[in-house]
């Protein structure tokens, strides 16, 4: 193949390689009936395999995506919404690109009827976005944070109505910074436990 003679189809058998490099360091690797494996051949700390996605645009402004995985399931026999994209992890600027400047956002989109639409997010400054319900399971949570800015009540629920439940004592509070209004706060416990 060259710039102007390009070959159209690639076929290769099951478990068969492509091997990158003079030292052959890097290998695509065909593994049957289930997809592709990147590897680094080198066995020395720090060498890992490295899959860059690279906007050839030369001016980033704003908006502009970067570069995107898009999950599709094209051959979706009903069509329409269907054989829309499913679900995109995307990398988008969140302002014009500069000598000084390239900060981006980490966007997942899923979709539900229709094209994927972003349902969570995470800035350049680290504020993870969530536009729907935030479900935490574990024994153990821990958030590390000097503040912690709740816009509408915040309150703890028990998941089902135990006396097992893993979360059973809450605190609310409220107050006025400007300092006209009282302080209002207080516990509650799961009726369960007395």
């Amino acid at each position: 193949g060259s710039t102007t003679k390009q070959f159209s189809d690639l076929y290769l058998a099951d478990g068969a390689q492509i091997l990158f490099g003079d030292d052959s360091e890097i290998t695509l690797t065909h593994d049957a009936d289930k997809g592709l494996t990147i590897k680094h051949a080198a066995t020395g700390d720090d060498k890992f395999p490295t899959l860059t996605l690279a906007a050839g645009d030369t001016d980033i402004a704003v908006n502009d995506v970067i570069g995107a995985i898009d999950f599709v399931a094209p051959d979706e026999g009903t069509g329409t919404d269907a054989i829309t994209t499913a679900g995109s992890i995307r990398v988008i600027s969140e302002g014009d690109f500069a000598a000084d400047n390239n900060a981006a956002k980490m966007s997942f989109m899923l979709g539900a009827s229709g094209a994927a639409s972003e349902v969570m997010s995470v800035s350049s400054a680290g504020a993870l976005t969530v536009s729907g319900n935030l479900i935490v399971s574990g024994t153990t949570t821990t958030v590390s944070s000097t503040t912690i800015e709740v816009n509408d009540p915040l309150l703890f629920l028990a998941q089902n109505n135990t006396s097992a439940d893993a979360v059973d004592i809450g605190f609310f509070g409220a107050y006025d910074t400007s300092g006209s209004q009282d302080l209002y706060a207080g516990l509650f416990r799961d009726a369960n436990d007395g």
